[in-house]
């Protein structure tokens, strides 16, 4: 009989934009599925300045999701394990003030499921998000402090100091570049604020693992197969991994 890993289609990361009544602090959509394909130990988790909002379905699709708010990355994380399922959520700006209940996430739960079986339920997956997104609310925008107020505040509310965050904010401008752009790698440096290309090439050591030409050649941007065409999703899409 077909293990669990052989049934699930192949594995993807997308990233989406938020819908047009989103909040300001929802900056992106993602759904993530891999059977350790995309995932491996040579692979990890990019740098990022966003609090990162997910939900991830058990092994079984009856068990119940499992959700967190992981706070800013400073740094590239190396996996310890890959990682076979599938998981969706948001990247945040802010973050919310409380995490959504069991009510709210009855609807992605099941979207989840569907797209763990094939990509004919991308849409619905991606409906559930945009309704999880409209779900949160976030605190006021923070007053107008001293510059000294404003760093300590800032490694208070995300763990990483405003330098660091300015410097992943800087990194994730650049995988977008990547993954829009042909143009040579050196224009893209100084496009996203780097000194040069070897300054950039540094930065995605650091943040990613990898030089950005192999940053370059992962991402697929707007390249579709035919579950893709959607316009619900296909209007909305920033980053295609497969």
């Amino acid at each position: 009989m077909p293990s669990s890993n052989e049934l699930m289609p192949a594995p993807l990361y997308l990233e989406l934009a938020p819908s047009a009544v989103a909040a300001a602090q929802i900056d992106h959509l993602f759904v993530f599925r891999d059977t350790g394909a995309l995932s491996n130990r040579e692979s990890g988790r990019f740098a990022t300045d966003l609090f990162t909002l997910s939900v991830t379905c058990g092994s079984d699709t009856d068990d119940g999701p499992n959700v967190s708010l992981a706070p800013p990355r400073p740094d590239f994380v190396p996996r310890r394990s890959s990682f076979c399922g599938i998981v969706a959520g948001l990247g945040l700006s802010a973050q919310p003030e409380q995490l959504p209940g069991a009510e709210a996430l009855a609807p992605l739960t099941l979207a989840l499921g569907r797209v763990r079986q094939g990509d004919h339920g991308l849409p619905s997956l991606v409906a559930a998000l945009d309704d999880l997104a409209r779900g949160l609310s976030f605190g006021a925008p923070p007053q107008t402090f001293s510059d000294r107020t404003e760093r300590r505040r800032a490694r208070a509310d995300t763990g990483v100091s405003r330098r660091r965050l300015a410097a992943t904010r800087r990194f994730r401008q650049l995988l977008g570049d990547l993954a829009r752009y042909t143009r040579p790698l050196s224009d893209l440096a100084l496009d996203a604020g780097y000194y040069d290309q070897s300054h950039m090439s540094a930065a995605c050591r650091t943040f990613a693992g990898r030089p950005p030409g192999a940053l370059r050649s992962q991402a697929a941007p707007r390249v579709f197969g035919l579950s893709l065409q959607d316009a619900r999703l296909k209007d909305r899409l920033r980053l295609v991994i497969m």
